[in-house]
């Protein structure tokens, strides 16, 4: 299948055909092979573009073993924004973000969750980045638009892994390319797969920042002049720039979210789990204040000296603190009912646990939703997960545990063969 070029032109549709020029002073957004459905998808779209926009590429920060990699916030950030919004309508949403797609079946079927088999073929697509072990197995398009949002499949007309058949649901499949990402040829000829071969129904949106200088500069509160802003990376938001998140009914008071100051520091990011290294705890302390306060009152751990022992015999899991300022203890049973409702909130399963070895939390909107947004390493990419606020602490216990104690803890959460995890 010949591919559009990308990432240089606009739509190929006769009189457009040349390469970018800005015309506005702001974020644009150009829709190549095919425009949008509607009006209202490309202004819902273009709100969290833009909002993503202002966010750079960082690395994780990995200390206890030397680890770093890159990961595009810009991307990140507008899959969490789409996700929350999923979870906000119980999954029953016009917009689903990163969608794995089985690529052995034709068409390409979505994978629906694997921990809520008992609600049917109505229950939501998997919120798991890594659906089954393998290589080459699935696809995830940067954002799927359905036809009817109160059906929660977004394919085309087909069965399920269950054999139940659904209709087609699939309006648009969209993919975003920030400035610098491409889309490879493999990647185009798989997703034109997903849509059954209709370019019609797959839309290319590249992003332009044509903002000026002077307007990248006064998107952020900064204590230096443009000219040391240029080359310091001392950059800060703005409190007024909170993330465009919209809930079906906004509470009496509502709060807005805000999105973490580590997603715009301009430097490594280190792995909340891992503690206090070296005296210092690192990811604790690239939170805001709010969420170490908040953090502090169910998981003070993160901020102090210490390890998790196992006791066999009370078969619960103790902090052995350094300094005394913390105590905690999680039996088996409290470790494994959290595990059983994280897993059905994310579809999270114990292949993918054990290859988690970064995170940090990206933006709580617990008073609005009830999660916070987390930002998760597994292998060398970065995907969010939203994790019920009442887990939070439980979350990143069990991301500690199983790095430092897998066999144990795999016990205890019931491992068998985790199999081997493709991420792709």
């Amino acid at each position: 299948m010949t591919m559009p070029d990308l990432p240089d032109t606009p739509l190929p549709t006769g009189t457009n055909n040349k390469v970018w020029d800005c015309t506005t002073t702001g974020i644009e957004m150009t829709e190549k092979q095919s425009h949008l459905p509607t009006p209202d998808n490309r202004q819902y779209l273009h709100i969290k573009v833009e909002y993503a926009m202002r966010f750079p590429r960082l690395s994780t920060e990995i200390r206890r073993n030397g680890k770093s990699y890159q990961m595009s916030l810009k991307q990140l950030m507008m899959s969490g924004l789409i996700r929350v919004d999923e979870i906000a309508r119980n999954y029953q949403w016009w917009y689903k973000a990163e969608v794995p797609f089985d690529m052995r079946t034709t068409p390409p079927r979505p994978f629906l969750s694997s921990t809520l088999l008992k609600e049917g073929p109505g229950r939501r697509h998997t919120t798991n980045p890594f659906p089954v072990p393998g290589s080459g197995i699935y696809r995830r398009p940067d954002v799927i638009i359905v036809k009817n949002k109160y059906d929660r499949w977004p394919g085309l007309a087909g069965p399920d892994t269950e054999s139940q058949m659904h209709v087609d649901n699939l309006e648009r499949l969209v993919e975003v390319k920030f400035p610098g990402d491409t889309l490879k040829e493999d990647q185009y000829d798989e997703y034109l797969k997903i849509v059954g071969g209709n370019r019609k129904r797959m839309t290319i949106l590249e992003i332009h920042d044509c903002r000026t200088e002077e307007q990248q500069w006064s998107d952020q509160v900064v204590n230096v002049t443009m000219k040391a802003w240029k080359t310091s990376g001392a950059k800060y938001w703005p409190l007024f720039l909170y993330p465009p998140i919209f809930t079906p009914r906004p509470p009496a008071s509502p709060i807005p979210a805000r999105v973490e100051p580590w997603t715009y520091a301009g430097k490594a990011v280190a792995d909340l789990s891992e503690g206090v290294i070296n005296n210092v705890a690192a990811g604790w302390n690239a939170l805001s204040k709010e969420m170490q306060r908040d953090l502090n009152q169910v998981a003070g751990w993160l901020n102090d000296s210490g390890e998790w022992v196992y006791y066999q015999g009370s078969q619960a899991w103790h902090w052995v603190s350094r300094t005394g300022r913390a105590a905690a203890t999680w039996t088996d049973e409290q470790l494994w009912a959290a595990w059983s409702a994280i897993q059905k909130a994310t579809d999270m399963t114990l292949a993918m646990l054990k290859q988690v070895d970064w995170i940090q939390v990206l933006t709580t909107v617990a008073k609005t939703v009830g999660v916070v947004l987390v930002a998760v390493g597994v292998g060398i990419l970065v995907v969010t997960l939203g994790i019920p606020e009442a887990l939070l602490a439980a979350f990143i216990l069990i991301v500690r545990l199983a790095i430092a104690a897998w066999e144990t803890l795999a016990a205890v959460l019931g491992a068998g063969a985790v199999g081997t995890l493709a991420t792709q």
